[in-house]
């Protein structure tokens, strides 16, 4: 089993989106191993549940957000998960000085879904108006439809995550 960790700044908007958009894309993908999700942030506050507007995309989108509560990444998390992926470069650097051991699988979300031009970073939609959340929504299926691509057309090894 390959276990994905999602990881934004609160755990409240894009690394949300990015789990259920994951799991959806998963179900019926018929993989050559099998995927668990999950998301966390690195600065969030454990317990917060998902904002207000994330909260009210996703559900447009058919998902019911109301047992999404944050959590923060911590050793435990890091040492269970064989991909992690991230929406900032920032992200990617916190987390590589605190957890140097796992830096072989941390990636940037949208540079490990193939993309490589107009930036990597996925913005914090924090304080924007629902159009903006509506965007980074996209972005971040584009990068999760491209990944499940990836792992549809990759080996049957279970803990390849490049």
């Amino acid at each position: 089993m390959l276990k994905i960790l999602f990881v934004c700044t609160g755990n409240t908007c894009r690394s949300p989106m990015a789990e259920y958009l994951c799991k959806a894309e998963l179900t019926g993908a018929e993989l050559p191993f099998e995927v668990e999700v999950s998301s966390a942030g690195i600065a969030a506050v454990a317990g917060e549940k998902i904002s207000e507007l994330a909260g009210q995309i996703l559900s447009a989108e058919g998902f019911d957000t109301d047992k999404h509560y944050a959590r923060v990444v911590d050793r435990d998390l890091v040492d269970d998960s064989d991909l992690i992926l991230v929406m900032t470069a920032d992200h990617l650097l916190q987390l590589r000085a605190r957890f140097p051991y796992a830096d072989g699988k941390m990636y940037l979300l949208k540079e490990f879904a193939g993309f490589t031009e107009d930036g990597l970073n996925i913005a914090d939609p924090i304080g924007s108006d629902l159009q903006i959340y509506r965007l980074v929504l996209e972005e971040i299926r584009d990068c999760v439809k491209k990944i499940i691509i990836k792992f549809r057309e990759a080996p049957d090894d279970e803990n390849s995550s490049g």
